[in-house]
């Protein structure tokens, strides 16, 4: 078999892509205001990049990033891949977890609420200085999965 055309690897490692031209609108009064603005619009890799910032841009654009990984993880559960989810909750629970199918997916919360049915004393640990009862480290982490989980299921369902 003959070869029609030979690409050299330093050409195809210097080949410039050419995009439309990128073009960010600014709005509001004060420079903390037209940085927010800038950050409400901003893509996944500015982003990342504005989560290292102080201040209320900074606390502003963690915030962004939580709705935008929240948004990505829907997605990816809609086509069929539990992984990012997967990962999610195990980086929350500190657990190992499998999603396999659809119907997992799908009745995966109900199965974080029977373990938090299933806690002693309701998840409830009582201080010791003032012996008022405050919400234990695992009944936190169980209500931050769960509602993970319900709105990944909504967004995914919206979708």
């Amino acid at each position: 078999m003959e070869n029609l055309a030979q690409f050299d690897m330093v050409e195809l490692n210097n080949a410039v892509a050419e995009f439309a031209p990128a073009c960010v609108v600014v709005s509001g009064k004060t420079l903390t205001e037209k940085r927010v603005s800038v950050v409400q619009n901003a893509t996944s890799a500015a982003l990342a990049y504005a989560v290292n910032q102080k201040g209320k841009v900074g606390k502003f654009a963690r915030e962004n990033m939580a709705m935008a990984s929240e948004s990505m993880i829907a997605r990816a559960a809609r086509a069929g891949n539990y992984r990012p989810l997967a990962d999610a909750v195990a980086m929350v629970m500190g657990a190992s977890i499998s999603i396999r199918s659809r119907a997992e997916f799908e009745c995966l919360a109900g199965r974080f609420e029977d373990q938090l049915i299933d806690l002693k004393g309701g998840g409830y640990v009582t201080d010791k200085k003032t012996g008022v009862q405050k919400s234990g480290a695992k009944r936190a982490a169980l209500l931050q999965v769960i509602g993970l989980i319900k709105e990944v299921q909504s967004l995914a369902a919206a979708m």
